[in-house]
């Protein structure tokens, strides 16, 4: 999927591609320059403008997230979208591709989990959904995939017994990374972001841009415990992310996932990172804080994902035995 791409020349404050030995000038603006560059390309590698590669496509969807979308929005793309290239033919047209190649792709990556599968499958379908929506193709030609697997829903939650058990088997940096996810019940990935600079120790509180918050439209705000602070309190003079490993390197997704694997394997019980969110809201919601506050408190703009999501008190009999008591008096 390697094609030639435009540049910027700061003298002549212009976007330019290099086509063999000849470079096209694509004019001043970036987005008229990128337009002009794949219609280029279109005419280049097709017989007709009729007929469009998907190799062609993927890759200017992936152009496109690159300039307007978080890299780590673009980098999950690449990953999936480049795994699916390398399973086609080379050659292959839109008008010729068909769910069976998408079948085949699933076949090739079958010790991917179900939840890995359905995203890297939605990965393929929005970037033809995109091509259809910006004109570059007239239909999605995988809108129904048969053999697409449902998401599984993550239901483990931590009782407060469990996780005394699990923080007594972490003794190093990781559990400090532990301690404030059940403190704040933030999600895994904005604690690994955390800088200095989205620190506000005067008002006890982590403070998210919109554009770096998710689904980039409003400001991310974590209030922080005594023991939060704290913990915020000995990394705040730290450059870069404040919750790195033993050997001071940023903590990352598969790296979390690794210490969960072996704490799995020596407790003999299901776990996970979101789960301490989940036990977050659920002890929220059985301690009497309400869903719109547990909502606010989790980043959330409405108390949906509440309800829908991590409320996993149906799964309490004990609990629930006692709030029809109170509710008789």
């Amino acid at each position: 999927m390697r094609r030639p791409k435009p540049f910027f020349r700061k003298q002549t404050r212009t976007w330019y591609v290099q086509l063999g030995k000849k470079q096209i000038n694509l004019g001043p603006d970036e987005d008229k320059a990128w337009a002009k560059y794949h219609e280029l390309m279109l005419d280049r590698d097709e017989p007709t403008a009729a007929v469009t590669s998907v190799l062609a496509l993927l890759d200017e969807r992936l152009d496109w997230l690159n300039r307007r979308r978080k890299q780590s929005t673009y980098a999950k793309a690449k990953h999936y979208l480049n795994s699916f290239a390398r399973s086609i033919p080379a050659k292959l047209t839109v008008d010729k591709l068909s769910a069976r190649h998408i079948a085949k792709w699933i076949e090739v990556n079958s010790g991917w989990n179900p939840n890995t599968l359905n995203d890297a499958i939605s990965t393929v379908q929005a970037a033809f959904n995109w091509g259809v929506k910006h004109e570059r193709i007239l239909r999605n030609p995988v809108t129904y995939v048969p053999d697409k697997p449902a998401r599984r829903r993550r239901e483990v939650v931590f009782s407060a017994e469990q996780w005394t058990l699990i923080r007594s088997e972490v003794s190093d940096c990781f559990g400090d990374l532990l301690d404030f996810l059940w403190e704040t019940g933030c999600r895994p990935l904005e604690a690994r972001s955390i800088e200095a600079r989205h620190v506000d120790l005067e008002n006890d509180l982590i403070h998210f841009p919109p554009s770096e918050a998710k689904g980039e439209l409003r400001d991310r705000v974590i209030y922080l415990t005594e023991l939060s602070r704290s913990i915020i309190e000995k990394r705040v003079h730290r450059d870069g992310p404040l919750f790195v490993n033993r050997n001071g390197r940023p903590w990352t997704k598969d790296a979390i996932a690794c210490r969960f694997k072996r704490l799995r394997e020596k407790l003999g019980q299901p776990m996970c990172a979101y789960a301490i969110r989940h036990s977050f809201a659920t002890e929220g919601l059985k301690a009497g804080c309400d869903s719109l506050t547990l909502a606010q408190l989790m980043g959330h703009s409405d108390t949906t994902m509440i309800s829908r999501t991590y409320a996993h008190l149906a799964r309490n009999p004990e609990y629930l035995r006692e709030q029809a008591r109170k509710l008789k008096g």
